[in-house]
C-alpha cells in the first residue's frame, strides 16, 4: 500500500460468507469447521447443551465451566497453568442461555500438546475445593459490585419484565446462588453437560488436514457421562400492557434508563427490516437518538437502541444514563423520536449513512475465520435462520424510507413502551 496516496473509496460489492464444513462424528458430536487466514493459529470451542435455562441457574453453569479448567485427573492446578503458559495458549469458559462453552485458542503446532489437556478437562475435572472456593468468592464479589450499579439493576429488571415472571431465564444473578455452589453441584452439572450426542465442536483458523485429523481423533475419544440436558425453550411472556417501574438506588448521581417493547422473532420476515429500523433509531453514532438526546440537547453521554432476538422471543431495548433531573425529558424524547421515525424516516444522505454502517458491520463478519465461525454459532445460540447473512445484504441494499416508516408504525409504537428507571 502506498500510504502517500489516498486509497479509493467504493461501495461494498457482494459479500460472500465462507461455508462451514459440518459432520457428525462417531459418538455423536457435531463437528463444524471454517478455514481461512494466513497465520497458523486456530480456535476450538466446545458447545455443551445446557445453560441457564436448563439448569435454572446461570451461576451453576458459569462456575462449573470455569472449574473444569482448574485441575484434572492427569494435570494438577499448577501443571495446567504451566502447560498453557509454555505453549502460549488460552482457555476460556462461558455460559449462554442454552449452552455452556470451553474454548481453546492456540498455535496449530501446539495442538499435539494441548488437545489431550482439553480432553482431560472435559472428561476428568477434579473440582478441587480450594479452586471452587476461589471461583465462588470471585463471582460473589463481581455480583455485589454489579448490584451497586444502576445500569445492571435497570437492565436486569427490564429483562425479567420482558421475559415474564417465572420464566427460566428470569432467575436473577444473586449472591446466594454463588454461595450455594459447591463441588457436588459442579460434578452433577458436569455429568449432565458431558453428552457428546448433544455437543457441538467448532474449529476455525488456518486449518490443514493434519490439524483437523488431530482434533477429530480427540473428539471421538469423548464419551458420555450422563444423559445430557434437553433444550428448554419457553416462549417469553411479556406483560400485555406497558409497565413503568422506578427503583431507588442510594449514593448515585445518575439514573439508568431502560425502555423497550416486545418484538417479532428472528424467523419473522420483518425481523431484519425491523433490525435496521431500530439501528436508524439508536444503533450507531449517527442515529436519531444520539443526534437528538446526546448531541443537540446534551441530556446523556450516550444512548443506544437494539433489537435482541433469541429462540424464546425478541424485544427492542433502549438504554441510557442521565442526571436524575433529566430522566423524564429523556423518556419524552425517546417517544418523540419513535414517532418521528414513522412520520419522517431517513432519506438521502442519512439513509446512505445507515446503509454504509449496516454493510460495514456485516462485512466485519468476514474479518477472520473466528468471526465467520461466530456467525455460524449464533444459529446455534439464538436460532438465526441459515440464510441470515444473505438476507441481511438484500435488505440493506433495498432499504427505503417507506420500509423504515412501515416498520416503525407497525412495531415501534411509543404508547406500548415499557420503562425502567433506577436511581430516581
Amino acid at each position: 500500500m502506498n500510504r502517500s496516496e489516498v486509497p479509493p473509496v467504493r461501495p461494498f460489492g457482494h459479500l460472500e460468507l465462507p461455508r462451514q464444513v459440518v459432520e457428525t462424528l462417531p459418538g455423536g458430536i457435531t463437528f463444524h469447521r471454517v478455514s481461512g487466514g494466513e497465520q497458523p493459529v486456530c480456535r476450538l470451542t466446545l458447545y455443551f447443551t445446557g445453560g441457564a435455562a436448563e439448569t435454572g441457574n446461570q451461576v451453576y453453569t458459569r462456575l462449573t465451566a470455569t472449574a473444569m479448567t482448574e485441575a484434572t485427573a492427569s494435570f494438577g492446578q499448577s501443571e495446567l497453568a504451566d502447560i498453557l503458559d509454555f505453549n502460549g495458549a488460552r482457555i476460556a469458559a462461558a455460559e449462554h442461555s442454552h449452552y455452556t462453552t470451553l474454548s481453546l485458542s492456540m498455535l496449530n503446532s501446539k495442538a499435539p500438546a494441548l488437545l489431550p489437556v482439553l480432553a482431560d478437562m472435559v472428561m476428568n475435572p477434579t473440582f478441587p475445593a480450594d479452586r471452587i472456593d476461589t471461583a465462588r468468592l470471585s463471582l460473589r464479589t463481581r455480583i455485589e459490585t454489579m448490584r451497586h450499579t444502576v445500569d445492571f439493576r435497570a437492565g436486569e429488571t427490564f429483562d425479567i419484565l420482558m421475559n415474564g415472571e417465572g420464566h427460566p431465564l428470569s432467575h436473577p444473578l444473586t449472591v446466594s446462588d454463588a454461595e450455594s455452589f459447591n463441588a457436588d453441584i459442579a460434578r452433577d452439572v458436569h455429568r449432565r453437560l458431558t453428552a457428546p450426542a448433544k455437543m457441538h465442536a467448532m474449529l476455525s483458523g488456518a486449518l490443514d488436514d493434519s490439524l483437523v485429523g488431530r482434533v477429530r481423533d480427540m473428539l471421538v475419544t469423548l464419551s458420555p457421562l450422563g444423559e445430557g440436558y434437553s433444550l428448554e425453550v419457553v416462549p417469553f411472556a411479556p406483560p400485555a400492557e406497558p409497565q413503568h417501574i422506578r427503583l431507588e438506588h442510594p449514593d448515585t448521581f445518575q439514573s439508568a434508563i431502560v425502555a423497550g417493547l416486545p418484538a417479532i422473532g428472528r424467523q419473522h420476515p420483518d425481523y431484519i427490516p425491523l433490525r435496521y429500523t431500530v439501528m436508524a433509531l439508536g444503533g450507531y453514532f449517527g442515529s436519531r437518538l444520539m443526534r437528538n438526546i446526546r448531541e443537540d440537547k446534551g441530556l446523556t453521554y450516550g444512548i443506544s437502541a437494539y433489537l435482541t432476538g433469541s429462540q424464546e422471543g425478541a424485544n427492542v431495548k433502549i438504554s441510557a444514563q442521565a442526571d436524575k433531573s433529566y430522566t423524564d425529558r429523556v423518556l419524552d424524547e425517546i417517544r418523540a423520536e419513535m414517532r418521528r421515525l414513522a412520520e419522517n424516516p431517513p432519506c438521502g444522505d442519512e439513509l446512505e449513512r445507515l446503509r454504509l454502517y449496516a454493510m460495514s458491520t456485516l462485512a466485519e463478519v468476514l474479518d477472520t475465520p473466528d468471526s465467520v465461525m461466530a456467525h455460524y454459532a449464533t444459529s446455534l445460540l439464538v436460532g438465526t435462520p441459515p440464510d441470515y447473512f444473505e438476507r441481511q445484504q438484500t435488505i440493506i441494499r433495498t432499504l427505503t424510507p417507506d420500509i423504515i416508516a412501515g416498520m416503525a408504525r407497525r412495531y415501534l409504537d411509543p404508547s406500548r413502551l415499557s420503562t425502567v428507571v433506577v436511581g430516581i
